[in-house]
């Protein structure tokens, strides 16, 4: 895009659709590598760049909703130079004119916006469940901003609330609710909660919500969401006898990838429900991009496309998706599946797969789990922590880990996960030089004990 002296620039226009992690990420990026772009921002909603994650303190109270916004539409323009169009929603999506038609939510005004290149992000919709009910008043799914605005008008008047599904969410929202004062009833049809980790990882989940008086029910098939005119006040579930009272409920029944808009324009959806992407973050039509819980998630551990609905995954397929629209050439390599969570006085985390993933690729592995304490068992601080490695037997290498404890949970599981994208083998891990004084560590970390663990058991 280089111009002779004295030549008029070429402004090229890049589209944006979507206004959070994966849409900003991109739309920053590639202003900053090329300002001569001309980077525009459509989103449906009112709200841009907000913390998402961080929804579940909002609503404890210990931090405000205006706390989670990083951004509005004209801090944002100010900044960054990049125009945002909130309370717009795009309806289509013409790639052979390179157009986009769409509404202004707020005052039906018809919009119309062309580009050069597009990328669409456009998050999940939640997916409900098929029971009776889900429409009655007091009955939420908890996605955006909006969503929390809308609880958090009706918390004070409510005093039990059922939350159906034991997945990150809910177990969050459990412990914000908890905090509270409200009687919480977790509902998970699984056999038990947080179905990313192994069972015998999430008995300890499910020990500490018992522990704060969350009462819990596992393997429970919700039949239905009873209520009137009022409201809900009440949830059938196929094991229990009657109607557990309610008088709201939290659905954290999973979402799935928004790609109605990429769909009806032409663009191919892949095998996993959400947009196809190469490794450029390009769909299957020439200069349209997709990033973002939208589109699919090369998985570095099965080598193919996976759905992956974490934000700072969103944010790097952003910044990559950024790079590439500015006519650099950048790679996005893949993600294991990080994360953590709070759950009471208890942290938890995973990366890469957990048993019955990588029984559901027919992999062999061999893991173990281990007791241990954080850092010195005798420093006063000393934790319990409970850590289990998963490997494959053939090649030995890490493909799992798993990490429960009251205390340092994040830094293994971060350690864990650079161990799975190095493609370390089990006797490398057991010999990593890592930090060691009784405030912060002990002499054995308990990484290197589990995968002493694993070591004893692969040579059985």
């Amino acid at each position: 895009m280089d111009q002779s002296e004295g030549a008029i620039p070429v402004v090229e226009k890049i589209l944006i659709i979507g206004g959070n992690a994966a849409g900003l990420t991109a739309a920053s990026r590639a202003s900053r590598i090329d300002p001569r772009l001309n980077v525009t921002v459509v989103e449906k909603g009112p709200d841009i760049s907000y913390s998402t994650c961080g929804i579940p303190y909002y609503l404890a109270k210990m931090v405000t909703a205006h706390d989670l916004v990083s951004y509005t539409p004209d801090s944002f323009e100010k900044e960054r130079g990049i125009k945002v169009h909130n309370h717009t929603r795009i309806d289509e999506v013409a790639p052979s004119r390179k157009r986009v038609v769409g509404l202004r939510t707020d005052t039906g005004e018809p919009v119309e916006f062309s580009y050069e290149r597009l990328l669409i992000a456009t998050g999940v919709i939640p997916r409900l469940p098929d029971i009776p009910g889900t429409n009655l008043t007091n009955v939420f799914t908890l996605v955006n901003l909006q969503d929390a605005l809308r609880i958090n008008a009706v918390l004070d008047k409510v005093t039990r609330v059922a939350i159906v599904g034991a997945g990150y969410v809910g177990l969050e929202m459990a412990e914000c609710l908890h905090s509270l004062g409200k009687a919480v009833h977790l509902y998970e049809r699984e056999p038990h909660v947080l179905p990313g980790i192994d069972a015998d990882m999430a008995q300890i989940v499910e020990y500490e919500l018992q522990r704060f008086g969350v009462r819990l029910s596992t393997s429970a098939k919700v039949l239905a969401l009873v209520g009137g005119e009022g409201g809900v006040t009440g949830v059938k579930a196929a094991s229990g006898l009657g109607i557990d009272p309610a008088d709201m409920v939290l659905l954290d029944t999973g979402v799935v990838p928004n790609v109605e808009l990429a769909r009806d324009s032409g663009i191919q959806i892949g095998g996993t429900g959400a947009i196809s992407v190469n490794g450029y973050m390009e769909t299957s039509v020439p200069g349209i991009f997709a990033a973002g819980n939208c589109a699919e998630t090369f998985c570095a551990i099965r080598r193919r496309p996976v759905l992956n609905y974490i934000g700072t995954v969103a944010a790097k397929q952003g910044r990559v998706a950024g790079e590439n629209m500015a006519a650099r050439r950048t790679k996005f390599l893949g993600a294991i599946g990080t994360t953590v969570l709070k759950v009471f006085d208890l942290a938890v985390g995973r990366t890469g797969l957990c048993a019955g993933d990588a029984a559901a690729e027919r992999m062999p592995v061999v893991s173990a789990r281990i007791e241990a304490v954080d850092r010195a068992a005798y420093f006063p601080a000393a934790r319990k922590i409970w850590v289990k490695l998963i490997a494959e037997r053939e090649s030995r290498k890490l493909v799992g880990a798993q990490v429960a404890g009251y205390g340092e949970a994040s830094k293994r599981i971060d350690v864990a996960a650079t161990a799975i994208a190095a493609g370390m083998r089990v006797e490398d891990l057991a010999q990593l030089d890592l930090a060691y004084s009784p405030p912060y560590g002990s002499l054995w970390d308990p990484l290197l004990i589990a995968a002493q663990a694993v070591l004893r058991k692969m040579s059985l």
